[in-house]
């Protein structure tokens, strides 16, 4: 449980005497506290025995001789990664990590949204099919909150934001006409008739 340090001091008594340099201070590891890797090499975060947080060092796994508290390390940072690891892909599918997710949905799912809630749309922030159907984020007037709404439905409830969102997005691209593409048709025919 210790991490060996060269520490050649050489210490001197209250009289001004010194004395002969002692052995290799031996540092003991209270706790890992985290991990990296390094140029491919493994390095730990640990707090050491009898040291305040700010001694508190990265240290490279081959100058550590505590094989019980890295396994223990180990075993906990694998749960704890697997652990963040489903709660990522639950959050990615729309699922709420937290243990009182079903009251929370409910409450949710009850509160009205979109149209239902009798507000105006101001304007459309964006737009999104991950659920296989073109939806809208629609910004109400008044309210600081936005709804996803079908886009079939907002194509008939407000077809002039709807409108307005798609030309806010056009990008035109100046002298590309049909007139000039017909001209250029007419420039490759007489280069390979010639």
């Amino acid at each position: 449980m210790s991490k060996k340090k060269s520490k050649d001091v050489e210490v001197g008594d209250k009289k001004g005497k010194e004395v002969e340099p002692s052995e290799p201070e031996e540092y003991t590891v209270e706790k890992i506290l985290d991990k990296r890797i390094v140029d491919g090499k493994v390095q730990y975060f640990l707090k050491w025995h009898g040291y305040p947080d700010e001694d508190n060092t990265w240290e490279p796994e081959e100058n550590l001789d505590c094989p019980e508290i890295i396994k223990e390390f180990e075993k906990n940072w694998n749960a704890k990664n697997k652990l963040e690891s489903n709660e990522k892909k639950r959050k990615l599918n729309g699922a709420e990590p937290s243990s009182d997710a079903p009251a929370k949905k409910k409450i949710e799912e009850d509160k009205p949204r979109g149209f239902d809630r009798q507000l105006e749309p101001e304007r459309i922030v964006g737009a999104t099919d991950t659920t296989g159907e073109l939806m809208f984020l629609i910004k109400w007037k008044g309210c600081d909150e936005a709804d996803l709404v079908p886009s079939k439905t907002a194509n008939l409830r407000c077809p002039q934001i709807v409108i307005k969102f798609y030309e806010e997005r056009l990008i035109w691209h100046p002298g590309n006409t049909c007139e000039d593409d017909e001209g250029d048709k007419d420039k490759d025919v007489k280069k390979n008739a010639a």
